[in-house]
């Protein structure tokens, strides 16, 4: 009976031990200050970016003492500037947790609390309470929950600041984490330690012109949190511990909570954005905090810039979902992935839709808030508090920083491109909180993504090769891209309508730069049109490497496939036409004059002639002459005297069968260069008219709403009127583009609109 007795105490024992170890634990967590160490890139704060050679960081280390600690004394920060780094002179500040400056140090060691030793040990002595009891070159100083700078005057918040230059190369890491804050707590010392924090200095290269694929986030419903009809989701499990998941009501989610939801309203539900800033509505308010912002979701959207309304939850049963974050001091993270089945080799966009939900958020220094009098707003015209940024991680590397979110209404997208190494299939992607909370710093993040950029590929003939029975058939395709590695390719056959495929031709392609492109171009080996390659069809791959073009996961193939169709030319257009143009006399008379190879004995043109490119009308119909396949050559007066410039084109008729000539262009005051006729909105492709002076080549480029470069060509144009297509432009999501045509030194630029069908 000893032996059970025995195993009963240890086993109480144990019970007892774990319990006094959780008091002791709770009990000195209560006695530490809240605290979080960052970095602003302030070379692209404006914009975000990765860290490149030269770039200035801001390393900001956030000190947070609220009513439950009360006070703490001997308060002191201390750093070293790593290796990859360089200090800037005079850049010692405590700061708001706005990025505000409280107060500047000399770098010298004895005329106040901050001080440079070496040019790298830092110390910047903390704490301004009292005559007695503040911080100087030789005292560490006290720290009150009731210190200014303060969040409502019941927190202080002060943030050790200094700022370095990046000299570290691309592809070292700098590690911009480190240091301790030391303080005494009821006479005992204590110590925080900041854990490393490695940034990698990597080139921006801005985002794909194009991405395909699924995402390749693989879970949260692919990035977009899914949807439903209930107004609050559950919890997510991407989340990290330090968050803690809370409904949306008056005053939640809070500091260090987020919800998922497809609408931000409070339990005085609504689907309206429009109520008053701050919402005093009794007895429930229908914002957040007074103030939030009252939206949808972004997925799907048919602007992506405005997002969704907020969800009708009554009458919409599958409304998308969103997360939105109450951000905390710490700098931990608030989405993680271990993205798997990557492609070695590869560019990948890892980019993220987020918005800034609360635009009189702000705190300022002295406790005051956006409505109180004396408020000090955060910036011009801005009272959001705390910016947003956001630091995205690949395997705990910081590979690019957000910059400071200002509050807009709207959603944007922030991305950056990766390369896989040699034989890398898998990362894992955080997104981390990189600004203090409080007072700001709320922001919800939808579509999370890591897909495929690809370059161009411009297949020649466009959809099907028609040809006659024993003429040569030509297949070839232009590749370009931003990126040099796409140079492995095959040609791929099929003769089953594209039930199955196979190798036909394989090679390796050689770039050269064009207006800033890799690009290369490749023609299939010609061969003749006949019964036995009638109805084939041909596609091409294309990947990074031998290995890529074996694996359908990491290759890639033309959007469009070719279909060769052999005809034997008895059953279609006999009639053929060899030229057609028009030129005005000194009376501006038109003259027009077209010459045919062969006709039939039915064969019939009719002139046609349209003042808008648009509405044209018969002007003279001509019978052929041509017998037994003899051609001629025709010509036309058009009686009426032009005084404004006049499209004509030519139907070429032989019983039914039918086709149209090219459209030529007249005009009495000559021909200047312009842009007609574009098509708007567009689905999958632009097409306008180009009008030219002379034969000759335009530039045609398409950018989105800030502006960056998504795609460009030259295109050959004729003297006259010349039909422009720019194609595959399915993957742009829906939105406002920029359409710039160039000529010499002409330019015009038309804004068109990306609706998919």
């Amino acid at each position: 009976m000893k032996k059970p007795l025995h195993y009963a105490v240890r086993f109480f024992l144990r019970i007892w031990l774990l319990i006094l170890f959780f008091i002791v634990y709770n009990a000195a967590y209560s006695q530490t200050p809240d605290y979080g160490k960052t970095y602003v890139n302030k070379t692209k704060n404006s914009t975000g970016g990765t860290v490149e050679p030269g770039d200035t960081l801001q390393i900001r280390t956030t000190i947070v003492v609220n009513s439950s600690l009360a006070t703490i004394d001997s308060c002191a920060f201390y750093d070293t500037v790593r290796t990859g780094a360089i200090y800037v002179p005079g850049s010692l500040r405590i700061l708001t947790n706005e990025g505000k400056t409280w107060k500047s140090f000399t770098d010298a060691a004895t005329d106040d609390p901050g001080r440079i030793d070496l040019g790298k040990f830092i110390t910047i002595n903390m704490g301004y309470t009292s005559t007695l009891k503040t911080a100087t070159a030789s005292r560490r100083g006290q720290m009150k929950s009731t210190d200014k700078p303060t969040l409502w005057g019941s927190t202080c918040v002060m943030v050790a600041s200094y700022e370095v230059i990046v000299t570290a190369t691309y592809g070292a890491n700098v590690d911009v984490g480190g240091g301790k804050f030391t303080y005494k707590y009821s006479g005992a010392l204590n110590s925080i330690a900041f854990a490393t924090n490695k940034v990698a200095v990597f080139k921006n290269i801005g985002i794909c012109e194009n991405y395909v694929g699924g995402n390749a986030i693989g879970m949260e419903y692919a990035g977009t949190f899914g949807s439903g009809k209930p107004r609050n989701r559950g919890a997510s499990s991407a989340i990290s511990g330090t968050y803690q998941f809370k409904t949306f009501t008056t005053g939640t989610p809070n500091d260090y909570y987020y919800g998922v939801a497809n609408n931000t309203s409070t339990e005085a539900y609504t689907t309206s954005n429009a109520w008053a800033k701050p919402d005093n509505t009794t007895p429930t308010t229908h914002r957040v905090f007074n103030v939030w912002d009252i939206i949808g979701d972004h997925t799907g959207a048919a602007d992506p810039y405005a997002g969704n309304s907020a969800a009708d939850t009554a009458r919409n049963p599958n409304a998308g979902y969103m997360m939105v974050v109450n951000a905390s001091y710490k700098t931990d993270y608030a989405f993680q992935y271990t993205v798997t089945n990557l492609c070695p080799n590869t560019y990948y966009e890892i980019s993220s839709w987020l918005y800034n939900i609360c635009s009189k958020c702000g705190a300022d220094s002295l406790g005051r808030g956006p409505s109180s009098t004396g408020y000090i707003p955060t910036g011009p015209k801005d009272s959001s508090g705390v910016h947003p940024n956001l630091t995205y991680q690949l395997n705990g590397v910081d590979y690019y920083s957000t910059g400071d979110i200002a509050y807009t209404g709207k959603w944007i997208k922030k991305a950056f491109t990766y390369l896989t190494g040699p034989s890398q299939t898998s990362f894992t992607l955080t997104i981390r909180n990189n600004a203090p909370g409080g007072g700001g710093n709320d922001w919800a993040i939808d579509d999370i993504a890591v897909s495929t950029c690809t370059p161009n590929l411009d297949m020649q003939p466009t959809g099907n090769a028609k040809v006659c029975y024993g003429n040569q058939v030509d297949l070839t395709a232009l590749i370009s891209s931003y990126f040099a590695n796409y140079t492995y390719w095959q040609w791929e056959k099929s003769t089953d309508r594209g039930s199955t495929w196979r190798l036909d031709t394989t090679n390796v392609g050689v770039n050269q730069i064009v207006d800033g492109k890799y690009q290369y171009r490749i023609g299939h080996t010609p061969f003749l049109g006949d019964s036995s390659n009638n109805g084939h069809m041909y596609r091409l791959r294309i990947a990074t490497s031998a290995a890529n073009l074996s694996n359908p996961s990491c290759s890639f193939i033309a959007s469009t496939t070719i279909m060769v169709y052999v005809n034997n030319c008895n059953d279609v257009l006999q009639t053929t036409l060899l030229r057609f143009n028009g030129t005005l006399d000194s009376k501006n008379i038109g003259q027009i004059v077209w010459a045919s190879g062969t006709e039939s004995e039915h064969t019939k043109f009719t002139l046609e002639k349209s003042f808008d490119n648009i509405h044209y009308a018969p002007v003279t119909i001509v019978n052929g002459k041509g017998v037994n396949g003899a051609g001629t050559t025709y010509s036309f007066t058009d009686p009426n005297e032009l005084d404004q410039p006049a499209y004509y084109r030519l139907k070429v008729q032989d019983g039914a069968q039918f086709t149209y000539s090219k459209t030529i262009i007249l005009s009495p005051a000559g021909l200047r260069f312009d842009v007609q006729s574009v098509l708007n909105p567009f689905s999958n492709s632009i097409s306008f008219n180009a009008i030219s002076p002379l034969d000759g080549t335009i530039k045609v480029s398409v950018f989105d709403y800030n502006s960056r470069l998504l795609k460009t060509e030259d295109v050959k144009v004729i003297k006259g009127l010349t039909n422009v297509t720019v194609s595959d432009l399915n993957n742009l999501p829906n939105g406002v583009y920029a359409l710039k045509i160039e000529y010499k030194n002409l330019m015009v630029i038309k804004r068109v609109v990306k609706i998919a069908k």
